[in-house]
């Protein structure tokens, strides 16, 4: 998905996404105020999570939105997009990182875009920790 392309996001997400940016906001600050992790707060606004009533009137609260409104858009848009196409590796190690990259990239690249610019990223500056 090209986060720059709003015509194939949900009406909810459309607003959401409008007026976070009239606002001034950054996920990191809308996280926050929902108690959520900013990434998955990027992901609801680009259509790939769930939000909860609660979320919802947070959201319209904080962004001055119709709860009403809100709600009824992302009844109307259905479950989010959480089908993916991933080609390459079949590795059961990892396919399901090639999954998580495919399905939260465009949240993930949002927020490294806000904190960081864009460009900002690439491999070698990468951490990663497996624990169990």
């Amino acid at each position: 998905m090209n986060v720059n392309n709003m015509n194939s996001l949900p009406p909810a997400c459309v607003k959401l996404l409008h007026e976070k940016a009239r606002r001034k906001l950054t996920f990191s600050q809308i996280a926050s105020e929902l108690s959520h992790d900013e990434v998955w707060t990027a992901a609801l606004f680009y259509g790939r999570a769930t939000p909860t009533l609660k979320d919802i009137q947070l959201l319209a609260d904080l962004l001055n939105l119709s709860a009403e409104t809100l709600e009824d858009d992302f009844r109307m848009a259905g479950p989010p997009l959480r089908e993916v196409s991933v080609s390459g590796t079949t590795d059961p190690v990892v396919h399901p990182f090639q999954e998580a990259i495919a399905l939260y990239g465009p949240a993930i690249r949002s927020v490294i875009v806000e904190k960081f610019g864009d460009g900002a990223v690439c491999a070698p500056s990468i951490k990663v920790r497996v624990e169990k």
